[in-house]
């Protein structure tokens, strides 16, 4: 998934989409500068996204146990 396809479908912002593909703010606002300053993202970036982008579709349908193992008991609020 590009950038610009996650960024438009999950309304977030550059900030998160640094955090998400462990990047600096500066080389995600390449990915969408428009002049010579465009740097094409890497391919583990798309898988990222892609991933990222699995996650949030199936989240409700990942069973407690398994989100209790990966994130602790700190899932306040959850209920799928």
């Amino acid at each position: 998934m590009t950038p610009k396809e996650f960024i438009s479908k999950w309304e977030v912002t550059r900030e998160d989409m640094a955090l998400i593909c462990s990047r600096s703010i500066a080389t995600v606002n390449s990915w969408f500068a428009g002049t010579k300053r465009y740097k094409a993202p890497a391919a583990d970036v798309l898988r990222h996204l892609a991933l990222m982008d699995f996650l949030l579709e199936n989240f409700d349908a990942i069973p407690r146990e398994l989100l209790e193992r990966l994130c602790g008991n700190n899932l306040e609020g959850y209920s799928p």
